[in-house]
């Protein structure tokens, strides 16, 4: 398989991707498992799908189940534990054991045997009981999993690799890596989600009929091609590229054909990805048409969620191409969003119509950021305010984060009663954060116990089946903070699972 690109997450993963119905249009509907209603979408396990009606700004609110078939919406549940695969205590910023609370993957000795070069430990977590934090004894793997390629394109070689199709962005430039004790549970992580998505149905068969939400399809796409491309797994590459090919055929003049809209278009940076891994020319126009065509129709909102699902689309076509028209459309773009910024660094879900700082919002910002600057030239004359913009997010971030490593869904209310840890956009900050201190743009020593904690609480949120709970259904603007509060929350939907995804490659990077 062709190593050239990993992942781009954003995403989206896709992008006006989510949040509109994004996060969403989605309005209330949709009948979900326990855990009460879901108000965007969700599968079904087993009963039958009510559409309800429609979100505001258009889509479908309820999940399409085929059959009671997991189609990539969530089960309102709430979930419960997680599955420890060599993360750090809840709270703790440590460097192995699993999770407190952890549900069990099934005996054997906590931490297990070292794997060789490149393996994780071979030792699961205990069966019943949780993990209390006994550290991996294996060591970090030497080889396998590759540390230093540019997802898109860019040399495989030496450090951290920093960009597509030839121009990247700053790079570590071959120094150690300081997560590299975080590269087994990252594997074993991506792979069980990886492959979760690789079997799942889809809800859709043709993109001319994507949801309102389908953008979450197109980000855990996104995610799972960048694990299979960084464990060298052709078996889950291959399932990958199968999948979309139902979608081929038509699928300019079917994305094209129907509304210019942010959360449509991010989709096309599934065929570019996957051009971007097999070398397979057919795929290559199908992406670039639809970024081509973005450029044209104006398709911003003034939402954050853009900033993922435009920038995801923009760059995979840059990095497919090297054609610096759409890293400079970008760029620019993400300038003119980050006069949105508040003083704390973060942002408000929009700015006349949100004003709340909402978790996963935030999220898509910071992950969008956190791809451009894979990519960007240092020498780009957008570069230093994206970079600015950037690390006052972080540095912001730091100050919200919770005892458990997680972010809540309003992030500037974290002793709110109504409060809660949010999983989705609690991995897009530690994606984020891993991405700037890979390249060497945030500083080891601060960020990285934060992202140790972030990374272990996330896995306390993972099911052992692959299934990641807390997951804040999709939404579109709210006008108060308790009404973020309020929302659904989702088990195994493509909002969070993605994010985890692109964490997860990051870290294997």
């Amino acid at each position: 398989m062709r190593r050239t690109i990993a992942i781009g997450l954003f995403l989206a993963l896709v992008v006006g991707c989510e949040d509109q119905v994004t996060d969403d249009q989605q309005g209330s509907g949709g009948t979900l498992g326990s855990g009460g209603a879901a108000s965007g979408g969700g599968l079904v396990t087993g009963g039958s799908a009510t559409t309800g009606g429609a979100g505001t700004g258009g889509g479908p609110t309820g999940g399409i189940p085929t059959g009671g078939t997991n189609t990539g919406g969530g089960l309102a549940t709430g979930g419960t534990g997680g599955i420890g695969i060599g993360g750090a205590p809840s709270g703790g910023a440590v460097t192995g054991g699993g999770p407190t609370g952890g549900v069990s993957t099934g005996g054997g000795p906590t931490g297990g045997t070292g794997g060789g070069s490149g393996g994780a430990p071979t030792g699961g977590v205990p069966t019943g009981g949780a993990v209390s934090g006994g550290a991996v004894t294996g060591g970090v793997p030497t080889g396998g999993a590759v540390s230093g390629g540019a997802e898109s394109g860019g040399a495989e070689s030496g450090g951290a690799g920093s960009g597509g199709a030839g121009s990247g962005g700053a790079g570590t430039g071959g120094a150690a890596n300081p997560l590299a004790h975080l590269i087994p549970s990252a594997r074993d992580v991506g792979l069980l989600l990886a492959e979760r998505f690789r079997r799942q149905a889809l809800a859709f068969s043709s993109v001319a009929d994507l949801p309102g939400d389908g953008y979450k399809t197109a980000c855990e796409w996104y995610g799972a091609l960048g694990v299979a491309n960084l464990t060298e797994s052709q078996d889950l590459l291959d399932g990958l590229v199968s999948k979309f090919d139902p979608l081929k055929a038509n699928f300019v003049s079917d994305m094209t054909g129907g509304e210019a809209h942010v959360d449509r278009y991010i989709f096309g940076m599934v065929p570019l990805e996957i051009y971007l891994q097999t070398g397979d020319e057919s795929y290559l126009p199908l992406g670039t048409q639809v970024a081509d065509r973005q450029q044209i129709t104006n398709q911003t909102r003034d939402a954050i969620d853009d900033m993922f699902m435009m920038t995801g689309l923009q760059l995979e076509a840059y990095r497919a191409t090297g054609d610096v028209n759409y890293i400079n459309f970008m760029s620019r773009t993400m300038v003119d969003y980050l006069e949105a910024q508040q003083p704390n660094g973060l942002f408000f879900h929009n700015v006349t119509e949100a004003r709340v700082h909402w978790g996963r919002g935030n999220g898509w910002f910071a992950a969008g950021m956190a791809e451009i600057m894979r990519d960007l030239p240092a020498s780009s004359a957008d570069y230093p305010t994206i970079e600015t913009g950037y690390k006052r997010m972080m540095e912001g971030l730091l100050t919200y984060q919770g005892d458990r490593g997680l972010w809540y869904q309003v992030l500037d209310m974290p002793d709110n009663a109504s409060n809660w840890e949010e999983s989705s956009g609690s991995a897009m900050f530690t994606y984020a954060m891993i991405a700037g201190v890979r390249r060497g743009v945030l500083d080891a020593d601060t960020y990285v116990p934060a992202i140790e904690a972030a990374w272990a609480g996330l896995q306390t949120k993972i099911s052992a089946q692959g299934d990641v709970s807390d997951i804040c259904v999709g939404t579109w603007y709210k006008s108060s903070a308790q009404e973020y509060m309020a929302l659904t929350r989702l088990t195994g939907d493509g909002h969070g699972q993605a994010p985890v995804l692109w964490a997860a490659a990051e870290l294997l990077r």
